[in-house]
């Protein structure tokens, strides 16, 4: 079944394809969103007025402030919960699909640069300085949820082989998940003049080939290179 199609009456009329679930006021909800997330991403939060946001979309404020109460802040943390739970479920689909452990773990170092290249530098620094309460709900959600996404990926990794079985997995994720929150800290960006993706990449083959069995960091940077080993060999 086809979802339903709506017009919404903007300054620029736009016409969405609606979950069949969806009422016109969550798409246009919908749509703040999406403008606001551009213009944050592009400016930075503080440069970012709620007359930009609307001009983006084709409303007027006072249709925005109709959808969201608390303004610019309320559409930032929008913007943040929705990008969360597309990184949430992300993992989830990665770690419960199809593949062994090398495979998984390639997903998700290809994908996390790719959402750290989302948050540059002056919308990182913004939040933290105009924003903290949602910072914070993010470097939680590092903490937390990313923390068990790969525990769960090494403990299944270590069953299958590829890890080592003398890892301590409790300290690892704590320095590796430490190493991922200095990435997102725009003071250590400035200072080693690097993108989070570039960063993120030398920390991915400082940690990971470091907790990897011989043979599976092998495997592992032969992947990295474009090549697909075998998941049949033997992995003591």
């Amino acid at each position: 079944m086809s979802s339903p199609i709506v017009t919404l009456e903007t300054k620029e009329t736009r016409t969405v394809s609606l979950d069949p679930h969806m009422t016109p006021n969550d798409a246009r909800r919908d749509l703040i969103i999406d403008a606001a997330a551009e213009r944050f991403l592009e400016e930075g939060f503080s440069s970012v007025s709620v007359a930009d946001i609307a001009s983006r979309v084709g409303m007027s404020k006072k249709t925005l402030y109709v959808h969201f109460k608390g303004g610019k802040e309320e559409m930032l943390r929008a913007v943040m919960d929705r990008m969360l739970e597309g990184i949430r479920l992300e993992f989830q689909s990665i770690v419960g699909g199809k593949g062994d452990f090398l495979a998984k773990l390639d997903a998700l170092m290809t994908f996390l640069p790719r959402r750290l290249a989302m948050l540059n530098r002056p919308m990182m620094r913004d939040m933290q300085r105009h924003a903290p309460q949602i910072w914070a709900r993010i470097e939680r959600f590092r903490r937390e949820r990313l923390s068990n996404e790969f525990r769960s990926l090494i403990c299944r990794g270590r069953e299958e082989g590829f890890v080592r079985g003398d890892l301590d997995i409790d300290i690892f994720l704590k320095t590796f998940i430490g190493a991922v929150e200095a990435v997102v800290n725009p003071a250590f960006l400035a200072d080693v003049s690097r993108s989070p993706a570039d960063v993120l990449r030398t920390i991915k083959t400082i940690f990971f080939q470091g907790i990897l069995t011989a043979s599976a960091a092998s495997a592992f940077e032969r992947l990295q290179d474009g090549e697909h080993p075998s998941t049949t060999e033997s992995h003591p």
